[in-house]
C-alpha cells in the first residue's frame, strides 16, 4: 500500500474531526405564495380536488411568468386534524429553518401547501410531518435513534437562543414519513420530486422484467455484505468489479444493474456491497483509514471470490461511495492502486478533516498530487451542497493537474440518495465507456 506523503491527521475524537464544517447557506430557497403560483389551488379542497391531485401526483409544477429557468414547485398535504405540517426537503430545509419549513393551511380547506421556486433541473427527496396532538411517532426505532443523536450534536454547538427551535425540528422529524401522493418514491420512508430537466435515469422506466442476477449475502467481520452476480454468466468467468461502500443503502440496486447490463449501457460486472456498521465505526473506517482499505482489498474481495471469480486488473476495479464513502473511494484508489484502479465519488467529504479537530482541512486533496494516477475517476457534487462545492472543485483541479482520466458533474440537488441513485449509474457508464 502506498503511504501518503503527509501524515494522516490524528483525530482528537470522531466528533471533532468527522463533523462537517458548520456553515449556513448564503441564500435560503425562495418561497412563493402557493395560491398565486399554482392555478389549481383556486379549486382547493373537497373530494374532487383530491381525486384530481391523486391522478396527477405531487408536487405540482407550474411555469413562472418571465422566468423559464425555474419552476414553481408546490407540495401538498391533506389533513383536517393537524395543528402543524412540516416539509423536510433535502438541503432546502434544515434544523435552523423551522419556520421556513412550515406548510400553510389554505383557509377553509384541509389543504396544506408550500411552494418553492426551483431550477427546472432540480431533483430531491423529501418527507412530510403531519403533527396531530397525541399521535405516535412514525419513524422506525433505528431512525429515531439517529434523529436523537443528531439532536444532541446540533444542540450542543447551537446558540442557546436557537435550541428551542432545534428541539421542535427534531421532534417533528420523529413524525415524518413519505408523501402518499408523490409520483416517485425512494423507498418506503421517503418520496422524491424530479423536475422536467433533472438528469434522467439511465435505466428504462419502469424497470423491465427480465433475467435477474443472483445476490449472495453473508456476514463478514460482523457486518452484512452482498455480492450481485449478473444473470447468464458462468461464475468461473472473471468479471470487472464494483465495490460499493454503505451497501445497506442500496437494496434496490441489483435490479437497476440488471437493466443496465441488459441494455448494454454498462458491461457486466460483479458488485460487492459492504455495510458500514454503526456511527462510530463508519466515521472511523470511512475517514482515510488504511486498515479498512486493506480489509476491502483482502478479506472483502476474498469473500466474494468464494462465490465467483473477479478480475485482478485494477483498471477494471471500481470503488464507489457517497459522502465519507466518496472520500474513501478516492483514498482507496490513491493508496491501493494495485487493486483499486478507479474511483466513483459522489458528494465526497473532501473537507475532511474538520479544522476544529486540530488538523489542516482537505488533507486528501493536498496529498493527491504526489500519488499515482488512477485509471479513471468520476466526481459529482450537488449545487445545494454548499459545504462540499469548494472542496470538490479543488479536488477536481488536483486530479486534472495530475493527469487522471476524469469526468466531473455538478447537479442541481443536495446530499441525497435520490440524486446519487441516478448519478451512480451515470458514473458507471462514464468509467466503463472504454472497456
Amino acid at each position: 500500500m502506498i503511504a501518503p506523503t503527509r501524515p494522516r491527521p490524528k483525530p482528537v475524537g470522531p466528533a471533532a474531526v468527522t463533523v462537517p464544517p458548520q456553515r449556513r447557506r448564503d441564500r435560503p430557497p425562495e418561497r412563493l405564495d402557493p395560491r398565486a403560483a399554482c392555478p389549481l389551488l383556486a379549486e382547493a379542497g373537497g373530494p374532487a380536488f383530491w381525486q384530481r391531485i391523486a391522478r396527477v401526483g405531487t408536487p405540482l409544477v407550474d411555469p413562472i411568468p418571465g422566468d423559464d429557468t425555474h419552476r414553481a414547485v408546490t407540495f401538498l398535504v391533506r389533513s383536517a386534524d393537524a395543528t402543524e405540517v412540516l416539509l423536510f426537503v433535502n438541503k432546502l430545509a434544515d434544523a435552523t429553518a423551522y419556520e421556513r419549513s412550515r406548510m400553510e393551511r389554505l383557509p377553509g380547506t384541509d389543504v396544506w401547501a408550500l411552494t418553492y421556486r426551483l431550477g427546472r433541473d432540480w431533483r430531491g427527496s423529501y418527507t412530510v410531518a403531519v403533527l396531530v396532538p397525541g399521535a405516535a411517532p412514525r419513524v422506525q426505532r433505528a431512525d429515531a435513534e439517529l434523529i436523537e443523536m443528531r439532536r444532541e450534536r446540533a444542540t450542543a454547538v447551537a446558540d442557546p437562543a436557537d435550541r428551542p427551535s432545534l428541539h421542535r425540528w427534531f421532534t417533528a422529524m420523529l413524525h415524518a414519513g413519505p408523501d402518499p401522493l408523490a409520483r416517485e418514491q425512494l423507498d418506503e420512508t421517503t418520496s422524491v420530486a424530479s423536475l422536467p430537466d433533472a438528469p434522467p435515469p439511465a435505466w428504462p422506466q419502469p424497470l423491465p422484467a427480465g433475467p435477474a442476477g443472483v445476490v449472495h449475502r453473508g456476514v463478514l467481520a460482523g457486518r452484512e455484505v452482498w455480492l450481485h452476480d449478473p444473470a447468464g454468466i458462468d461464475p468461473a468467468v472473471p468479471l470487472p468489479v464494483l465495490v460499493l461502500l454503505d451497501g445497506q443503502h442500496w437494496a434496490g440496486l441489483p435490479a437497476i444493474l440488471d437493466a443496465l447490463f441488459a441494455t448494454g449501457r454498462v458491461p457486466p460486472l460483479r458488485t460487492i456491497g459492504v455495510s458500514s456498521g454503526d456511527f462510530v465505526t463508519r466515521t472511523r473506517e470511512l475517514s482515510c483509514d488504511d486498515a479498512f482499505v486493506a480489509w476491502l482489498a483482502g478479506d472483502l474481495l476474498g469473500w466474494a471470490c468464494e462465490h465467483a471469480r473477479l478480475t485482478v486488473d485494477p483498471a477494471r476495479t471500481i470503488v464507489a461511495g457517497q459522502s465519507l464513502g466518496g472520500l474513501t473511494a478516492l483514498y482507496a484508489a490513491h493508496t491501493a492502486p494495485h487493486r483499486f484502479g478507479c474511483a466513483l465519488s459522489q458528494s465526497g467529504s473532501f473537507w475532511w478533516p474538520n479544522p476544529a479537530g486540530g488538523a489542516d482541512a482537505e488533507w486528501l486533496t493536498d496529498v493527491v498530487p504526489f500519488g499515482p494516477r488512477t485509471h479513471g475517476v468520476h466526481l459529482e457534487v450537488g449545487t445545494d451542497e454548499w459545504v462540499l462545492l469548494g472542496p470538490t472543485r479543488r479536488m477536481r483541479d488536483a486530479l486534472r493537474a495530475r493527469g487522471d482520466a476524469l469526468t466531473y458533474r455538478e447537479y442541481n440537488g443536495g446530499h441525497d440518495q435520490a440524486c446519487w441513485r441516478v448519478g451512480l449509474a451515470d458514473g458507471l457508464i462514464a468509467l466503463t465507456a472504454a472497456w
